[in-house]
């Protein structure tokens, strides 16, 4: 049901229940029924489109990559994970990192590489059919794509907020309280205060940033590249205001 309700509030599918709900007004409200479905296609259209990244990216990527003296100041690079790729074909039908956590796994490694820092990666289960965490599949991707192998692994997390919680419990344990926080730049708005509320010292390392393209020419056609970032920054500013609701 949660699931349903995260998705019901997020383009596309949020466009496609307004147009049905136009649909179904027609008979009784003609009038607003189309309106209804004009608004959502309107609004379809804007989040495919590169200006809708700059406003959407406002106040939300706002942090400068780090210098490596910046980033060595850290006492380990902590790197959050982003969801999973089930069932992958060329993982002979095992799960696998997505897209998102990927990428910060590549930025991750380019920072290990820099610094010499150890990588805590955290990420769980998210259903009781996961055989492994997140954790786990970020790991086994470090090793076999990049060669360097993560020192800790954090299971039990299945949000930004238990990322945070639970990493806390390994690396204080090892009095580390300096951390480089590697995830994408809009997620970093949400996730550095919950790391800055155990404690930590934290150097955020944004990546993928959804603001920087402009499109060129092309830049008011819609593509299905600009719908998913625009979700992405829907997505953190509900999910900023769901924290800051439930804090």
């Amino acid at each position: 049901m949660l699931l349903f309700i995260k998705y019901a509030v997020l383009p596309p599918f949020a466009n496609i229940l307004l147009v049905l709900a136009g649909l179904l007004m027609i008979r009784r409200w003609p009038r607003a029924g189309w309106w209804l479905i004009a608004l959502s296609t309107l609004c379809l259209y804007l989040l495919s489109i590169p200006p809708s990244l700059s406003v959407l990216s406002t106040g939300l990527e706002d942090h400068p990559v780090p210098t490596v003296e910046e980033a060595s100041r850290a006492d380990v690079i902590v790197v959050l994970g982003g969801g999973r790729d089930t069932s992958a074909p060329q993982w002979n039908g095992r799960d696998t990192v997505a897209e998102a956590p990927l990428a910060r796994l590549a930025e991750a490694a380019r920072w290990h590489r820099r610094t010499g820092l150890p990588l805590l990666l955290t990420g769980g289960r998210n259903g009781i059919d996961d055989a492994e965490s997140e954790a786990q599949l970020m790991a086994r991707m470090l090793d076999e794509a990049f060669g360097i192998q993560a020192r800790w692994l954090e299971h039990e997390s299945r949000d930004t907020r238990e990322n945070a919680e639970f990493s806390a419990r390994i690396l204080d344990a090892g009095d580390m309280d300096t951390i480089l926080l590697v995830t994408h730049a809009a997620h970093l708005t949400r996730a550095i205060p919950e790391f800055e509320k155990r404690g930590f010292d934290v150097i955020p390392a944004p990546m993928g940033f959804a603001s920087s393209g402009s499109g060129g020419e092309l830049g008011l056609l819609p593509r299905s590249t600009y719908l998913e970032q625009s979700t992405r920054l829907v997505y953190e500013h509900i999910g900023r205001l769901y924290y800051w609701l439930t804090d």
